[in-house]
């Protein structure tokens, strides 16, 4: 189909007789698919029911499908049937799950109450969290985890059940209370893992939560708090466990800390990998830190990034001999082959002057060919807080500089600049392509268009997919324009630090999104980097009209 792209920064220029051709040119690769937009029919609905709101960021695999959470309006809705969550994993949209609509799995009169963000794998399966209302329904038991990973939807565990793995009387707790959620992960043949935290017959804060994945179809435990932590000494079990990370081959990869004999601020927490049933430490501070001086080891480890390859990469901090506060941290990969160092504080940052280091690593992506992106903060002579930041990848094959606080965003007007890259998510595909969603400041910057989304095409350079405050093309239809202005961006920042098993940005150069515009409407989008088919450049009263084509798979 035929899409449209309209950049504030072209239509600007184009109206004071000043076409900034560089800006145009650095969104010219790109082309946009609308995959379900506020009024739209919903499928598997009635007559007459659309698309709501569409608020939270889609889930996307490597084929390019979507799925996704909205609500719904029309003949017949009303608060308790009012949400759904869609799959294009048949290769149309159709509708998974609903409020108000029989639960699997649950017992007669049991329905779905509250429907959470769905994940999706290669398969086009998916898999969410959901609370429910009907018979027999109460406190201990209204929350439950769903997946099509079995080729049908089916309930994989719910609060008040037994949780395999444990002793008599201990049961799955709330998959959801307060802000916290408990979602599933789900790997390219449809097993799942997912931590949970537990209630019952001798459970307590020592061990009131664990880590469970299917195997063959059944619900196995992988680790628990207060268990025997794989690789360690005698009386040493599991402390605190974050969610686990899952590849497409089945491995769980997770941190978590340690208690009992031996153990001490020193060598207190660990990285564990979990493949086919058969648990082992990974790294544990106090093991030595490759790539530093003799006696230097890790005084302590952080969350990892996981790629389909079964590699990892993660940040430490560093104790022992000539270390100082200058030179503690770093970021270690397995990307090469074999655990190495990639990065470390007191470093000469990559494509800065000598004397710019890296003073802290931040998020971090893991792409299945090894190479990493990260998110750095710098110190040095004329570094000041406006600068102090920045972005760095390997999809280039070495590792380089992709943007830093300060420069001029590309795609934007002059004077206009990144703002801090601290807390941003880089995103690396397996074609090396980086993207990213930022902040903006300088000339004409204000909360209504201070957010973008940016990737490099294939050849490294960066370009703009959206920014808040610019019109936006909803319309597949090349001879209709509904032009809306973007308020808010939600990008599925996926990647492997962000507990979910496909990609936000596939290796195919497509990077799903959400917006919501000033009108209130909203919907998921699918910008295509590099674009497939030629270019058409067309004049359109005072503005300029990219016309691209694409292809839209849901």
């Amino acid at each position: 189909m035929i899409r449209k792209l309209f950049g504030s920064c072209a239509i600007g220029a184009a109206v004071a007789g000043m076409i900034d051709f560089t800006a145009i040119g650095a969104q010219a690769a790109v082309t946009y698919d609308t995959r379900a937009l506020t009024g739209d029919a919903a499928p598997g609905t009635g007559p007459g029911v659309v698309y709501g709101v569409i608020a939270s960021a889609p889930a996307f695999n490597s084929t390019g499908q979507v799925a996704f959470r909205s609500s719904v309006t029309g003949p017949g809705v009303d608060l308790t049937n009012i949400t759904g969550i869609w799959s294009g994993g048949s290769g149309s949209l159709n509708l998974v799950a609903r409020t108000g609509s029989a639960a699997p799995g649950a017992g007669a009169g049991v329905e779905y109450f509250r429907l959470f963000t769905p994940k999706i794998n290669d398969a086009g399966q998916t898999a969410f969290s959901a609370s429910l209302a009907g018979t027999g329904v109460g406190r201990t038991n209204f929350t439950g985890l769903w997946s099509e990973g079995s080729g049908s939807l089916n309930l994989l565990a719910r609060a008040g059940s037994v949780a395999p793995g444990t002793s008599a009387g201990a049961t799955f707790s709330q998959f959801s209370f307060g802000t916290t959620t408990f979602n599933p992960l789900l790997d390219n043949v449809g097993q799942t893992v997912f931590l949970a935290p537990l209630t019952g017959t001798n459970v307590d804060v020592t061990n009131d939560e664990g880590i469970w994945s299917e195997r063959s179809g059944l619900l196995s435990l992988v680790a628990r708090e207060g268990n025997a932590a794989a690789g360690t000494g005698p009386g040493v079990v599991f402390g605190n466990l974050a969610e686990p990370l899952l590849n497409t081959a089945g491995q769980t990869v997770f941190w978590g800390t340690l208690t009992g004999t031996g153990v001490d601020h020193t060598n207190d927490v660990g990285i564990w990998s979990d493949q086919a049933g058969s648990l082992s430490l990974l790294v544990r501070a106090g093991d030595t830190a490759p790539g530093t001086d003799p006696g230097v080891v890790y005084s302590s480890v952080n969350a990892p990034a996981l790629n389909n390859a079964g590699q990892t990469a993660f940040t430490a901090e560093l104790t022992g001999p000539g270390i100082t506060l200058s030179n503690d941290k770093g970021l270690w990969s397995e990307g090469s082959g074999s655990l190495g160092l990639v990065a470390r504080e007191g470093d000469t940052a990559i494509d800065l002057p000598a004397d710019v280091v890296y003073s802290s690593f931040g998020a971090l992506d893991l792409n299945d060919a090894g190479r990493i992106a990260f998110a750095g903060s710098l110190t040095g002579p004329g570094v000041s807080a406006l600068d102090n930041s920045g972005l760095w990848s390997e999809g280039s094959g070495s590792l380089s500089l992709i943007a830093r606080q300060f420069d001029a965003a590309p795609g934007t007007a002059p004077g206009v600049r990144y703002s801090t890259f601290n807390g941003v998510n880089p995103v690396l595909n397996g074609a090396g392509q980086t993207s990213f969603m930022g902040r903006l400041s300088g000339t004409g910057v204000d909360d209504t268009n201070d957010r973008g989304i940016w990737a490099t095409d294939p050849n490294g350079l960066l370009t703009l997919i959206v920014r808040s405050g610019d019109l936006f093309d909803v319309n597949d239809d090349p001879l209709i324009e509904d032009l809306r202005t973007i308020s808010t961006i939600n990008l599925a920042t996926g990647g492997s630090n962000a507990f979910m098993p496909t990609p936000a940005f596939n290796d195919a150069g497509q990077l799903a999104f959400t917006l919501r515009f000033t009108d209130n409407t909203s919907g998921v989008f699918v910008a295509i980097i590099p674009e497939p088919a030629s270019l058409v450049v067309l004049a359109v009263g005072t503005g300029m009209i990219l016309s691209k084509r694409s292809t839209n798979l849901s």
